[in-house]
């Protein structure tokens, strides 16, 4: 008996760390948007990850673009941000796509995303929303006591 109520505490634990961890990433996205530093990446790669996406819209695939910045103090951050697009695959030499606009925090430059996710966006509050969605739900029901008249 007392294992089972173990392992029940434990998933309740994992899941509500996820929960906390999809409100973290949300806001953390938000508070680029506004107060992040904004500077220009470099990009270093874009691939293709996996195959065609499992969905109703034929040709959509999964691209993980890889870029690298510079802080004023000459450290070199890289990051990765990924995107959906279509089959047509872009090269990043010898383009004019080769730099991207980025924010990150000034104190800790490894949190950094492009422009384009941060800030106040559509994506970034379903992510804050479903992480509390899934805190209410795992919360532990009080047993209510029931007045007999």
């Amino acid at each position: 008996m007392f294992k089972i109520k173990a392992n029940k505490k434990i998933g309740q634990i994992l899941v509500l760390f996820i929960a906390i961890m999809f409100v973290l990433y949300g806001s953390m996205h938000i508070y680029l948007g506004f107060f992040g530093v904004k500077d220009r990446a470099v990009i270093t790669g874009i691939r293709r990850q996996g195959g065609e996406r499992n969905e109703p819209v034929p040709n959509r695939y999964t691209y993980v673009i890889s870029y690298s910045f510079n802080l004023p103090d000459g450290r070199s951050i890289d990051g990765f941000a990924y995107k959906i697009g279509n089959a047509v695959y872009v090269k990043v030499t010898g383009s004019n796509m080769n730099t991207a606009h980025i924010r990150y925090l000034k104190a800790l430059p490894e949190i950094n995303a492009l422009e384009r996710d941060a800030g106040l966006k559509m994506g970034n509050i379903i992510i804050i929303g479903a992480g509390i969605l899934i805190i209410k739900l795992i919360k532990p029901k009080s047993k209510s006591k029931k007045k007999s008249v």
